[in-house]
């Protein structure tokens, strides 16, 4: 055994998320909402955030991890900032003023990259769900998650969980996409279905969709998102600015929706299905709207709200916590309000079951840093959140624009991507005046990883 090698590069996922910021124009819109007068750095500051991000990518969970995971491919990238920089600028250098900046230009960005997909030969992603393509709709998803803490971070506290001590962020994710629009870090005491949170956080999230892309928007939440106030916000804000805006929200089951649901006609109720368009198995819905008082005035539910129920047999896990009458019939009671178009309740139903994706983009998100804020004070850590929307951003145009033509890549979760294509091993070589990257000739995904450079490479620059 002896030393003496070079240009090595352990991960070549590295130089390709690194070009896809590039070429795709993310690493120039950073840049410039980065950007100081007065101030110049020894190393591009929305360079060191991208790097970041492609860090948590790559698997790092810690600032100081993820300059190491870019910088050990430095004979392709060229010299890398130091983690010290790049813990000085989310815990000084990204405030408020600034990352207000930085979300204004991740949202040019994301108009290119939303026009990208769109010139797909198959063009813009619009979301299946049991045999329907809601063509025209794009689909929000908003739900909270608990990050839990183990030191005293300011914000800090004990959860709803009452074993859980951490922070509680709400994040809204695009269903068409996959992508994170924004994160909105709270405190671990804050509320579920706080009104004034949601609609914060959807306000970002919309500023963040392109404009063409507003018109028509569906919005799915859990029963957090059931207030009076969010979705009257909803409708009021489409009616405003002429958009076609609908909402699908879970219902809480009280006495008066049991007792409802005991008056429905066994002919009235129809087999549920699932997104995938199968009949679920013993599971029924019916329309519960005409069997309640919904209120409709001033204070009340929005006009035109429906309320649909499901029944399905009643689990062990679910026994617990079940009314006496869920207990007889051995049946679990669930309900969606909604305004959603249309009459198939089955598949609208279904549509809304399919908000359970978000927990998969959640699960992503912690898998790319969400899992643990390493910083103590709030800010430097909603700035964090920032650097993971941008990492679950980047894998998933890497999905729809690069790998999109491979059955397992292209639905790859985060680590299997890893896995891979993005530790495969290469040498920085040069020939002919050239420099390249050589991969092994052996690895299963070599060619994947080559096309995957190439596509990359092709792709429009913004202007």
């Amino acid at each position: 055994m002896t030393d003496g090698a070079s240009g090595l590069i352990p991960a070549a996922g590295v130089p390709l998320l690194r070009l896809l910021a590039e070429t795709s124009g993310l690493r120039g819109h950073a840049s410039a909402a980065l950007t100081v007068p007065g101030f110049h750095p020894g190393h591009d500051r929305g360079q060191v955030l991208i790097d970041v991000a492609i860090g948590l990518a790559m698997g790092a969970t810690s600032a100081r991890a993820a300059m190491d995971t870019v910088a050990s491919a430095a004979p392709a990238t060229g010299p890398i900032a130091s983690p010290v920089t790049a813990w000085r600028l989310f815990g000084e250098e990204l405030d408020a003023a600034t990352l207000e900046r930085l979300t204004r230009a991740r949202a040019a960005h994301r108009r290119h990259m939303w026009s990208l997909l769109a010139a797909r030969p198959q063009g813009f992603p619009w979301l299946s769900v049991a045999g329907h393509t809601w063509d025209g709709w794009t689909v929000v998803d908003v739900d909270a998650s608990l990050v839990e803490s183990h030191s005293e971070k300011e914000g800090a506290a004990p959860t709803y969980k009452k074993h859980v001590f951490g922070l509680h962020p709400i994040l809204v994710t695009c269903a068409n996409t996959g992508e994170i629009l924004a994160i909105l870090l709270r405190p671990g005491n804050a509320g579920s279905n706080t009104t004034d949170d949601h609609i914060t956080v959807l306000t970002e999230a919309i500023a963040q969709i392109p404009a063409r892309y507003r018109r028509k928007i569906i919005f799915r939440s859990d029963g957090a998102g059931a207030t009076k106030g969010l979705l009257a916000w909803i409708k009021k804000t489409a009616a405003e600015n002429g958009y076609t805006w609908h909402y699908s929200v879970g219902f809480d089951v009280t006495e008066p929706i049991r007792t409802a649901i005991t008056e429905v006609p066994a002919t009235a109720w129809s087999c549920a299905i699932t997104p995938e368009g199968k009949v679920r198995d013993r599971a029924y819905v019916a329309d519960l709207t005409g069997l309640l008082d919904l209120a409709r005035d001033e204070d009340g539910w929005p006009g035109g709200m429906r309320v649909h129920a499901r029944l399905e047999p009643l689990h062990p896990k679910h026994r617990k916590n079940a009314s006496d009458i869920e207990k007889r019939r051995g049946q679990r009671f669930q309900a969606i309000a909604h305004d959603l178009p249309g009459h198939h309740h089955p598949r609208q139903d279904a549509f809304h079951r399919d908000h359970a994706d978000v927990e998969s983009v959640i699960k992503e998100g912690k898998n790319l840093g969400l899992r643990r804020l390493p910083f103590y004070a709030m800010a430097a850590n909603q700035a964090w959140c920032h650097a993971v929307a941008l990492a679950t951003d980047l894998l998933a145009w890497l999905r729809l624009l690069i790998i999109d033509h491979h059955p397992v890549l292209a639905t790859a979760t985060p680590a299997t991507l890893r896995r891979l294509l993005f530790h495969v091993p290469a040498r920085l070589v040069r020939s002919a005046r050239k420099r390249l990257i050589r991969l092994c000739a052996d690895h299963p995904h070599t060619i994947d990883l080559i096309n995957a450079w190439h596509k990359t490479r092709a792709l429009a620059v913004p202007p």
